[in-house]
C-alpha cells in the first residue's frame, strides 16, 4: 500500500509540471555582459515538501520562497530512473545526463568539462562547499572523475590534481581518512582548519577541512566550527579577490540525510540552516549587479507528505488515538523523482529560452547547467 501511494503521490507531482507545447519566447534579450559572479547553490534532497514543512515550522516562509524567479525542475538520470547525487551533480555541473553512480563522466565513460573547468579557463576563481565530506558525490561531482561514486580515493585524487578548483572546503574527514588529504597537499593546496583566517588566505588553492554545523547555537567551546553561512561569508571575502569573478557552489548536504532516515526534525534544521545561507549570498549579490544566484535541488528525499492547508506552527501535531503525526508523512527512505524547484537571483532569466521541455514552468537539471554557463560566459563574450 505505502509503495502504491508512493507511486500515486510522484505521479501527480510529475504530471502536474508536465511539459506542455509552447510557442518559441520572444522575450527580448537582456544585456547580460555585466554578470561575472555565478553562485549556485544545492539543497540535496530539498523537495517542494521539504520546503513547505520549514514554512510551516518556521511560521513564516523561508527567504528562498521569496526570491522572485522559480520554475520547477526534473531531476531524473540518463535512462529516466530517479536519480543518485552523483549523476545530479554531474548534470548541473556539465549539462549531460549520465548513470547513477557515475561522477563527472557521460555514459560512455568519456569526462565531462564542468562549470568549475569554464570559469577557471576564464580565469575566474572557482570555489566547491559541502557540509559533508569531500568525497561526497555532489562536491565530486563538480570536480573530479570516476566510474563509482564510493571511490572516494579516485575522486579525491581526481579534484585535486585536475580539478583548479581553487577552495575546496568541507566537512573534515574522519581521521581514519585523513591520509587522503595528501593529494591536495601534494598538488599545492593550503589545508586549513580554522575558518577565520580563510578571508585573509592569499593563497591560489586552499583546503578547508571544518566543523560545519546546522547553527550557530551548536557551537562549542571544545572546538572551532561554524554555521554554513558563517562559512560562505569567509569564501566569498576570498574569492572576490580576483576581477575576473568567480564560481561558487555550495552543497546543505544533510537535509538528505533527514529524508533518509525520515528525521523530520533533523532535515528542518539542515534546510534552515541552509536557508540562511541561501540568504546571505542573496542579500551579499544586492549590494552589486554583477552575480547571479541560482538556488535549486539535485532531488527529493523520502517522498515527504505534508497537508498543504496546515496553519503555520501545527506541524507537528499528533494523534493520541492514530499514535501518529497526522499533517505530515513519510513515503519513502529513498530518492524520488519529485520535481524541484529553482530559484534565481540576479537577473530576468527567460525559463523558456533554456527548457528542454519548452516550457517555462519545468526545466531539466541539464537546463540548470545552460543558464549558469550563460552567465560565466556572458562578460568574456563581450571582450
Amino acid at each position: 500500500m505505502l509503495k502504491r501511494l508512493l507511486s500515486i503521490v510522484i505521479s501527480v507531482g510529475i504530471l502536474s509540471f508536465t511539459a506542455s507545447c509552447t510557442k518559441p519566447s520572444d522575450k527580448k534579450e537582456n544585456d547580460i555582459s555585466k554578470f561575472k559572479n555565478v553562485i549556485v547553490l544545492i539543497g540535496d534532497g530539498m523537495g517542494p515538501q521539504q520546503i513547505r514543512a520549514g514554512e510551516i515550522y518556521k511560521q513564516e516562509k523561508l527567504y528562498m520562497q521569496t526570491i522572485a524567479q522559480s520554475t520547477k525542475v526534473d531531476t531524473n538520470s540518463y535512462y529516466g530512473d530517479t536519480t543518485d547525487s552523483a549523476a545530479a551533480a554531474t548534470a548541473l555541473s556539465s549539462g549531460f545526463l549520465t548513470e547513477n553512480g557515475m561522477v563527472g563522466l557521460k555514459p560512455d565513460g568519456q569526462e565531462t568539462k564542468t562549470l568549475v573547468d569554464i570559469a577557471s579557463e576564464l580565469g575566474k576563481r572557482t570555489g566547491v562547499i559541502t557540509t559533508e565530506e569531500l568525497y561526497g558525490a555532489t562536491p565530486m561531482g563538480f570536480s573530479a572523475h570516476a566510474t563509482n561514486r564510493n571511490e572516494h580515493l579516485i575522486l579525491l585524487e581526481s579534484a585535486a590534481s585536475t580539478s583548479n578548483v581553487n577552495l575546496f572546503a568541507s566537512y573534515k574527514l574522519p581521521k581514519n581518512k585523513e591520509y587522503l588529504l595528501d593529494y591536495f597537499t601534494n598538488n599545492g593546496y593550503e589545508m586549513i582548519t580554522n575558518p577565520e583566517i580563510l578571508s585573509d588566505c592569499t593563497s591560489e588553492k586552499v583546503l578547508g577541512q571544518f566543523n560545519i554545523v546546522a547553527g550557530a547555537d551548536s557551537m562549542t567551546i571544545d572546538e572551532i566550527a561554524l554555521s554554513l553561512d558563517g562559512l560562505v561569508s569567509e569564501a566569498l571575502e576570498y574569492l572576490t579577490k580576483d576581477e575576473d569573478g568567480f564560481f561558487l557552489m555550495v552543497e546543505g548536504a544533510h537535509i538528505d540525510h533527514g529524508g533518509h532516515n525520515n528525521d523530520i526534525q533533523y532535515m528542518l534544521n539542515e534546510l534552515l540552516a541552509f536557508d540562511d545561507a541561501v540568504k546571505y549570498v542573496v542579500e551579499w549579490a544586492k549590494k552589486r549587479d554583477d552575480t547571479l544566484v541560482l538556488v535549486t535541488a539535485d532531488h527529493e528525499t523520502g517522498g515527504l507528505w505534508v497537508n498543504e492547508d496546515l496553519e503555520y506552527g501545527k506541524l507537528f501535531e499528533y494523534d493520541q488515538e492514530l499514535n501518529r503525526f497526522i499533517n505530515f508523512a513519510w513515503l519513502s527512505k529513498g530518492h524520488t523523482s519529485t520535481p524541484v524547484w529553482l530559484f534565481a537571483y540576479g537577473d530576468e532569466i527567460d525559463f523558456l529560452k533554456y527548457s528542454t521541455f519548452n516550457d517555462a514552468s519545468l526545466m531539466k537539471n541539464v537546463d540548470v547547467f545552460k543558464i549558469a554557463q550563460t552567465y560565466i560566459t556572458a562578460n568574456e563574450q563581450k571582450k
